[in-house]
């Protein structure tokens, strides 16, 4: 697509990356050449970024042969029902005709009856497909009949600076849960649907890079890397605080994302914190529902929380972290205990609440 290369390590070493999945150019709304926008994400002190333009790769064309930045190759569907975020492009698919072009916003092409048939292709080229900001008006998913088994990932958070994601987002976050109840296991990331920095003289609120942030632990920093990482769900969303959340059983640790597998005993879950300089809240979730709570600040923070579970029950626990408003700042992907709940709903407008 350019003289970039996709494929290419930018550090071999595992770790907590630092990025932001939903970013756009000059060549759709934004603002930026491509070159320009990672070099303000690498000023912002992230790792990486997908560049998601509408309808468009040129973006990805203009990148340089010579950047030092890992640029996930993405694309921002946009229809007129809604839009979604397709990552780990390697060119020009034949499922792009009449979608990518010069129009930001297109109808879904008639040659496919429903949007399931566009997300199965997609699938079926092993790439990830996510929904973008799924409740928020004028922009939200209206395919009712999408069969959520084609989708990958959900952007949980998107742009913490526009008015209307003060309630979109919690809606978002609602339903992501009762998605994981009714059985899925889709990964849940963050956007920050950077289009240009804000701009108060002109009462334009903007979005910054990293806002939110999406910490994904890889083996690797690539595109490869970071994508194979959200297929097993070790990420998690944030507003500011850095953390490690994992939970033993029986002498083993589990990241997360994890499946532990059927387990009958205590499970003990481990926060831990480098530095966190105000008063935060760190709750442990259980479908749903928090379970235990507790209040911390400083540095070198661990905290531990205990809880039993049964060898029947399908269970997953995720970290919610909220400040002293109750605002939450961070949530994580989910580790799951039990057998696999088998699904049985299937289409989104079935469980949108």
């Amino acid at each position: 697509m350019s003289g970039y290369n996709y494929s290419k390590v930018i550090n071999h070493k595992a770790g907590w990356y630092r990025g932001d999945f939903h970013t756009h150019t000059h060549a759709s709304d934004g603002v930026y050449p491509s070159d320009i926008l990672a070099g303000v994400a690498k000023a912002e002190g992230l790792d990486f970024i997908a560049i998601s333009d509408h309808n468009t790769i040129l973006g990805l064309e203009e990148l340089s042969g010579n950047l030092d930045f890992l640029v996930i190759p993405g694309l921002e569907i946009t229809f007129d029902k809604g839009h979604f975020n397709v990552f780990g492009l390697g060119g020009w698919y034949d499922w792009m005709q009449g979608i990518c072009g010069d129009r930001i916003e297109v109808s879904m092409p008639d040659r496919y009856k429903t949007i399931n048939g566009l997300l199965e292709e997609i699938s079926a080229e092993g790439l990830l497909s996510s929904i973008n900001h799924p409740l928020q008006p004028p922009w939200e998913w209206l395919f009712k009949d999408t069969d959520l088994r084609t989708i990958q990932c959900l952007e949980l958070w998107n742009d913490l600076y526009w008015p209307g994601n003060i309630t979109a987002n919690p809606a978002t976050v609602e339903m992501w849960t009762e998605w994981l109840n009714a059985g899925y296991r889709i990964t849940a990331i963050g956007g920050s649907d950077y289009h240009y920095p804000p701009r108060p003289e002109e009462n334009k609120p903007g979005e910054r890079l990293g806002m939110p942030t999406t910490y994904v632990y890889a083996e690797e920093l690539s595109t490869a890397g970071i994508l194979d990482a959200l297929r097993k769900r070790r990420a998690y969303v944030t507003k500011g605080p850095q953390f490690d959340f994992r939970a033993k059983a029986n002498g083993r640790s589990y990241e997360i994302g994890a499946d532990m597998g059927v387990q009958d005993g205590g499970i003990d879950f481990i926060v831990t914190i480098p530095y966190q300089p105000k008063t935060i809240n760190l709750q442990l979730v259980m479908n749903g529902a928090v379970i235990a709570e507790e209040q911390t600040k400083g540095r070198d923070i661990n905290v531990r929380f205990r809880h039993k579970v049964d060898a029947i029950s399908s269970v997953w626990f995720r970290l919610d972290i909220r400040d002293n408003d109750g605002d939450v700042l961070a949530i994580t992907n989910p580790v799951f205990v039990g057998p696999e709940k088998k699904v049985d709903q299937y289409r989104y407008g079935e469980l949108k609440p």
